[in-house]
């Protein structure tokens, strides 16, 4: 029989929680190095995503707003597709990955507390690098209409209210999990790419926030002079978008499946009754199973 091509749940949950057992053994400067990279990765995604907004802005006159967003909603995904294949470390995933490990009492309440300040400022750096070398000093957004549509990007975000963007911080981390789930439940890579893109074209198309999304597009328009002061920022995106993101993944879909497939996993195998007709019928296919592996090895 052809396997899969996919986990099931419950194998899915397992090697969440063995990810977060890897993170936690990482050295400390891997550890840093593959964070800096997640920012850099996603960046690319942001900076097509500010590309294909400005230069597509016409859109929304003549076919609306919903049209112009799904354009870049459709682009931006190519960053998480790179992270996520290439291994490296985005702390919006591991509010998941560490919640699902620590949980499962295979990583302490440290290691996850390490891994999250570690991929938070990892991934911050990454963005500054990439925003002021690669974006900035390149001029790549100098002009417009890149430069006005960037710019109004981060103020209409530096003046959403506190309780509205820290809400769709939840959202936006609940869908980036998500895909992050579907990327570790499939096999083959084009079913990553699948599985991964979907669910954030979703929550950017919908305008859901992402905090690590925010350090590149929101900074790149103070950058090159939007109304936001650095303080503004800090207090009214970045914090109550980084506390959704981790009510979203860590509560929503770390702790809630491991919940249900974790948490109280039954032994199916130990409860079966030998005796009985079923059990008698379990331990035949069972026995047929360890004869074809003997064969076959």
């Amino acid at each position: 029989m052809a396997a899969s091509d996919a986990h099931n749940v419950y194998d899915t949950i397992e090697l969440i929680s063995a990810v977060g057992v890897k993170k936690s053994k990482q050295r400390i400067d891997h550890t840093i190095i593959i964070a800096f990279l997640a920012g850099v990765l996603l960046s690319f995604g942001g900076l097509f995503l500010l590309i294909v907004g400005g230069g597509s802005a016409p859109l929304a006159q003549s076919l609306g707003p919903s049209i112009h967003k799904m354009i870049q909603a459709a682009v931006f995904p190519i960053g998480l597709i790179l992270i996520v294949i290439t291994g490296a470390d985005l702390f919006t995933g591991n509010t998941m990955i560490l919640t699902v490990s620590t949980l499962h009492r295979k990583t302490t309440c440290f290691d996850l507390i390490i891994s999250w300040i570690i991929s938070f400022f990892g991934n911050l750096g990454g963005c500054l690098f990439f925003q002021c070398i690669l974006v900035y000093y390149a001029g790549l957004l100098s002009n417009d209409p890149y430069r006005s549509f960037t710019v109004k990007y981060a103020e209409v975000k530096g003046n959403i209210e506190w309780h509205q963007i820290f809400l769709r911080g939840i959202g936006g981390n609940w869908l980036v999990c998500l895909a992050v789930w579907l990327g570790t439940s499939a096999r083959e890579l084009h079913s990553k790419v699948i599985g991964i893109y979907l669910p954030i074209w979703l929550f950017i198309a919908v305008g859901y926030e992402h905090s690590i999304a925010n350090m590149f597009t929101v900074q790149m328009g103070m950058m090159l002079g939007a109304d936001l002061s650095v303080g503004k920022y800090i207090l009214r995106t970045l914090i109550p978008v980084t506390l959704g993101n981790i009510v979203g993944g860590g509560f929503f879909v770390g702790f809630t499946y491991w919940y249900l497939y974790l948490a109280k996993k039954v032994d199916t195998d130990a409860k079966i009754d030998f005796e009985s007709p079923v059990g008698k019928g379990y331990q035949i296919v069972k026995q047929h199973e360890k004869i074809q592996q003997a064969q076959q090895s």
